[in-house]
């Protein structure tokens, strides 16, 4: 897996990492998606949540995925996991897609080794950022 280039809101990063903290203390999270999560902050260009493009999966943001390999879409909600619903599309930061997923673009293609193997994942469409509609409180 190569280092991406990836932006994060300030608000985001914070929560992010208060939910590390959280995480590390209780144990309940696999250790390897916590360092991961880490790193993608470590790596990340933090930026205010008003300067956030309306095309950057952030959290809260519903996006539409393509599997290049299949070609099967997926609707999902990035969530913070106390919100974590697979069956409602809601997905958790602390999974492998959702990690994956948080600051990338739409239009990016995102090569990522999940439990079952190496995936190829497009990001194929917003449908709903709150950065683009100032609801920094979600």
């Amino acid at each position: 897996m190569k280092a991406r280039n990836i932006i994060l809101s300030s608000l985001d990063c914070a929560r992010l990492r208060d939910l590390l903290i959280t995480a590390k203390q209780f144990g309940a999270t696999d250790s390897a998606i916590l360092r991961t999560l880490e790193g993608e902050l470590e790596r990340a260009r933090i930026v205010a949540p008003e300067e956030i493009p309306p095309y950057v999966v952030t959290m809260n943001t519903c996006v539409c995925l393509i599997d290049t390999a299949t070609h099967e879409e997926f609707q999902y909600t990035l969530v913070f996991p106390s919100e974590a619903d697979p069956e409602q599309g809601k997905l958790s930061i602390l999974s492998e897609l959702g990690v994956a997923l948080i600051g990338f673009s739409v239009g990016d293609t995102i090569e990522w080794e999940f439990p079952e193997g190496p995936r190829c994942i497009r990001i194929n469409m917003i449908y709903f950022q709150p950065e683009a509609t100032k609801q920094y409180d979600l």
